[in-house]
């Protein structure tokens, strides 16, 4: 092996060249010419094949310049909307132990709609993009919906329950004296 010493100040260093090979001399022997490898082909996610020289396709003998983005693929907004709207109610019941159950309905039915909505798309062929996320969204809504219908019969029987008894944490006097002024 060879090695390069050079001197660097105060100090020499050291560093080894790698192996030569032992037929030719790399700075003499002519590279190989790189053959042009074809553009793959396009995708177009539902959409008929453009032909050569339309807008946004390269004109014919001419290849697509490197710094050129690829084509606008459609987003497919309701099934964010739809997963995020599922998510948001099933979350919102959980912190709040089951008293958002109205807004959570709602939400929960929002996102069960736009869920579906967004895997329409997909399925016609409108757009690839969030076919999983709006199975997901579908899910999480008919989850969040049982569990708010859950929850709206657990307050009505807690209140039904709570408001047959005559045990109170106060003491009876000022309960019947409560219920006096209410009437009831």
């Amino acid at each position: 092996m060879e090695r390069d010493e050079r001197a660097t100040g105060d100090a020499q260093e050291t560093r080894f060249l790698p192996p030569e090979p032992p037929d030719a001399d790399p700075e003499l022997t002519p590279r190989p010419a790189k053959q042009p490898q074809p553009p793959p082909p396009q995708q177009t996610y539902g959409y008929p094949p453009q032909p050569p020289g339309a807008p946004g396709q390269p004109a014919p003998g001419y290849r697509q310049p490197w710094g050129q983005p690829p084509q606008a693929v459609p987003d497919n907004g309701q099934a964010v909307a739809g997963f995020v709207l599922s998510v948001v109610a099933l979350g919102l019941l959980v912190i709040s132990f089951g008293l958002s159950t109205i807004v959570s309905l709602g939400l929960a039915i929002g996102g069960i709609v736009c869920s579906h909505n967004g895997k329409r798309r997909v399925d016609a062929g409108e757009t690839p993009k969030h076919r999983g996320l709006a199975q997901a969204g579908f899910v999480v809504g008919w989850v969040g919906l049982g569990l708010s219908i859950l929850a709206i019969v657990a307050w009505i029987l807690v209140f039904a329950i709570g408001s047959g008894e005559d045990s109170s944490i106060f003491d009876p006097d000022t309960t019947r004296a409560l219920r006096e002024a209410v009437g009831a």
